[in-house]
């Protein structure tokens, strides 16, 4: 009977071992979980990055109420959004003070660049430019729409190259992963956006359309062949080229590197990845978005913290997610 538990054991360890995530880059390279102090550092992070803005949101949910829902979300966005750059200027001011070098050689910086950046970009520019040229969601939804996805895609393209630039080993932790593992990145990134997709499929069922997805999607109801042809074209390099590493950049490699503990900042970067896309009000769908993002999360701390992972895993899920919306919009 021994002999059967002592082998029975032997067999787990075994199967443990072999699905424990082991990579082969040099250790200098490798992506550090507690480089910040979680009890000082990363509550000073969390609380700029998601609980102040968080909890705002909540109370703009309960109090603003527009004459229409399309202002009501107007209101509640540019409010946030402002909430946001604030917590974010704190943020940045103390992180920085109380350790500048490694505040500035970390990516700890990356999810303040992801929030400031395209607010100087979409709200700024984006509302010089519709004001010097007339246009307006109302009178003309389908340019502000281009317009604002433009400057987007911009601000993201910007914040993206100044990680790179900036943050040590990060583009040979990338370009290693893809060369000396591509067998491995292919297993996992083809089992885990194979999951993500279904649990984001399945959610789509309980909500159909979330504000943001509806922002996203409103172009095709009422739009030419041309025009849904160009914005097909623009939402791809968006949500399929753009935004999914420059997403995880933020809110995974930079979040768990500011929070310093991975299990704090599984909750805190599932946390802020739902928030920022239920900006326009509709906390109620945090969900839709929460649930996903905890599998993205569970990625990066199951790769050691290896943002290639996650970035190919939200970028699979999103191009399944753009296939399926233009096959049924057509």
């Amino acid at each position: 009977m021994k002999l059967i538990i002592n082998k029975l054991k032997n067999f787990m360890k075994s199967s443990l071992n072999k699905m424990r995530f082991q990579d082969q880059l040099p250790e200098e390279v490798k992506f550090k979980f507690n480089v910040f102090n979680p009890l000082i550092d990363g509550i000073i992070f969390a609380t700029s990055v998601l609980f102040v803005p968080l909890i705002v949101l909540i109370i703009l949910k309960f109090t603003i109420n527009a004459n229409t829902e399309e202002d009501t979300q107007s209101i509640i966005n540019l409010v946030f959004v402002s909430v946001q750059i604030f917590c974010s200027a704190i943020g940045c001011f103390v992180l920085y003070k109380r350790d500048n070098e490694l505040f500035t050689r970390t990516n700890a910086f990356g999810i303040y660049a992801f929030i400031v950046l395209p607010f100087l970009f979409v709200i700024i520019l984006g509302s010089l430019f519709l004001a010097l040229s007339g246009w307006n969601s109302k009178n003309n939804p389908v340019a502000t729409q281009f317009v604002s996805m433009t400057l987007q895609i911009i601000a993201e393209v910007v914040v993206g190259i100044i990680l790179f630039i900036k943050v040590p080993f990060l583009k040979d932790r990338i370009f290693l992963t893809l060369k000396k593992e591509w067998k491995k990145v292919i297993v996992v990134v083809l089992i885990m956006t194979i999951v993500l997709f279904a649990v984001s499929f399945g959610l789509s069922f309980i909500e159909k359309e979330t504000a943001n997805q509806n922002a996203l999607s409103e172009i095709y109801k009422n739009s030419s062949i041309t025009v849904k042809i160009f914005y097909s074209i623009l939402l791809f390099i968006f949500s399929v080229v753009v935004a999914p590493l420059v997403e995880e950049l933020a809110f995974r490699d930079s979040i768990f590197t500011g929070v310093g503990n991975k299990w704090f900042a599984m909750i805190i970067s599932s946390l802020a990845f739902a928030m920022v896309h239920v900006g326009m009000g509709d906390v109620q769908n945090i969900y839709i978005y929460l649930i996903p993002s905890i599998i993205l999360s569970a990625t990066f701390i199951y790769t050691e913290g290896n943002v290639t992972y996650s970035w190919l895993v939200h970028l699979g899920s999103n191009l399944i997610t753009f296939i399926w919306m233009i096959a049924g919009r057509n």
